[in-house]
């Protein structure tokens, strides 16, 4: 009798494997839709807040708006890791568990999320601020 096994049975994927891999990558993009939120949520209260110092003078509302966005930012690099750093373990666990494909789409899909977050950055870097004269 053979062990290897037919053909017929190497075709066959392993069942539930869409769906893993679906909910991997939804998972991964966690950390953006969490960043994407808090940043909405710091421009709201940026443009709230320059409109309740609009009578106070530039100065005045200068200093607070930057206050908001500062703080804005905190917290928007305190959910972005605090994220990431959950979905690792939730990584880790599914690959202790066997859930290999679902904890790789999870990877790939915070790459992205981390492609999408350094794209800004190196924009600005690379693109001249000024045209050549």
């Amino acid at each position: 009798m053979s062990t290897l096994p037919s053909d017929s049975q190497k075709l066959v994927p392993a069942p539930g494997l869409p769906e893993s891999i679906l909910r991997g990558t939804l998972v991964g993009l966690i950390p953006l839709g969490l960043l994407v939120v808090v940043l909405a949520f710091v421009l709201a209260i940026t443009a709230l807040t320059r409109q309740l110092l609009a009578t106070s003078g530039f100065f005045v509302q200068q200093e607070w708006v930057l206050i908001v966005l500062i703080a804005g930012m905190v917290l928007a690099i305190v959910v972005y890791a605090g994220s990431i750093w959950r979905i690792l373990r939730r990584m880790a666990t599914w690959q202790q568990a066997g859930m290999r494909e679902q904890a790789r789409s999870a990877l790939w899909a915070l790459g992205a999320t981390a492609l999408v977050v350094i794209i800004p950055v190196l924009l600005t870097l690379l693109l001249p601020q000024r045209p050549a004269p």
